[in-house]
């Protein structure tokens, strides 16, 4: 009877092995937490997509301003609802709402790397611009800054 609750323990100790192995491996492909706090408008939807589009593609590509192509339809894209950063397991994204600026402008940024600049909708009055800008980042994710107020 001894040697069944041996083998037990053993299948036991290697299933939970192996459950927390393929635990750890799924995070290294996409990320696993995503979070959202803040502002974004009337028009979050939008805002929170482009700049999770544009924060990737820095994260991912070191890409910046002009050089982020892919992002330009990212708002109405259920696809950037979710994390895609390579490697990480954390993508943190904090809106805030700043002065209006008569000149129509991008925000400044809000953090130490600016990625880019959206027009949500247009340039139209009524409509939100916003800056993204990354505020920290490391191997395991990144925190980043959105700021945006209405034309």
């Amino acid at each position: 009877m001894n040697s069944y609750k041996a083998i037990a323990t053993r299948l036991g100790a290697a299933a939970a092995a192996s459950a927390l192995l393929l635990t750890a491996n799924t995070g290294l492909a996409h990320a696993a937490g995503m979070s959202w706090s803040g502002d974004f408008s009337s028009r979050s939807t939008a805002i929170k997509r482009l700049a999770n589009c544009a924060a990737t593609a820095w994260y991912n590509d070191s890409q910046v301003g002009g050089e982020i192509t892919t992002c330009n339809s990212a708002s109405s894209d259920p696809y950037w609802d979710g994390m895609h950063l390579l490697a990480a397991n954390s993508h943190s994204i904090e809106g805030k709402r700043v002065a209006y600026r008569s000149d129509q402008s991008c925000p400044p940024k809000d953090g130490f790397q600016y990625v880019k600049c959206f027009y949500v909708g247009g340039k139209t009055k009524g409509n939100p611009v916003m800056t993204v800008a990354i505020e920290s980042y490391g191997l395991g994710g990144q925190d980043v800054n959105v700021t945006w107020y209405y034309l």
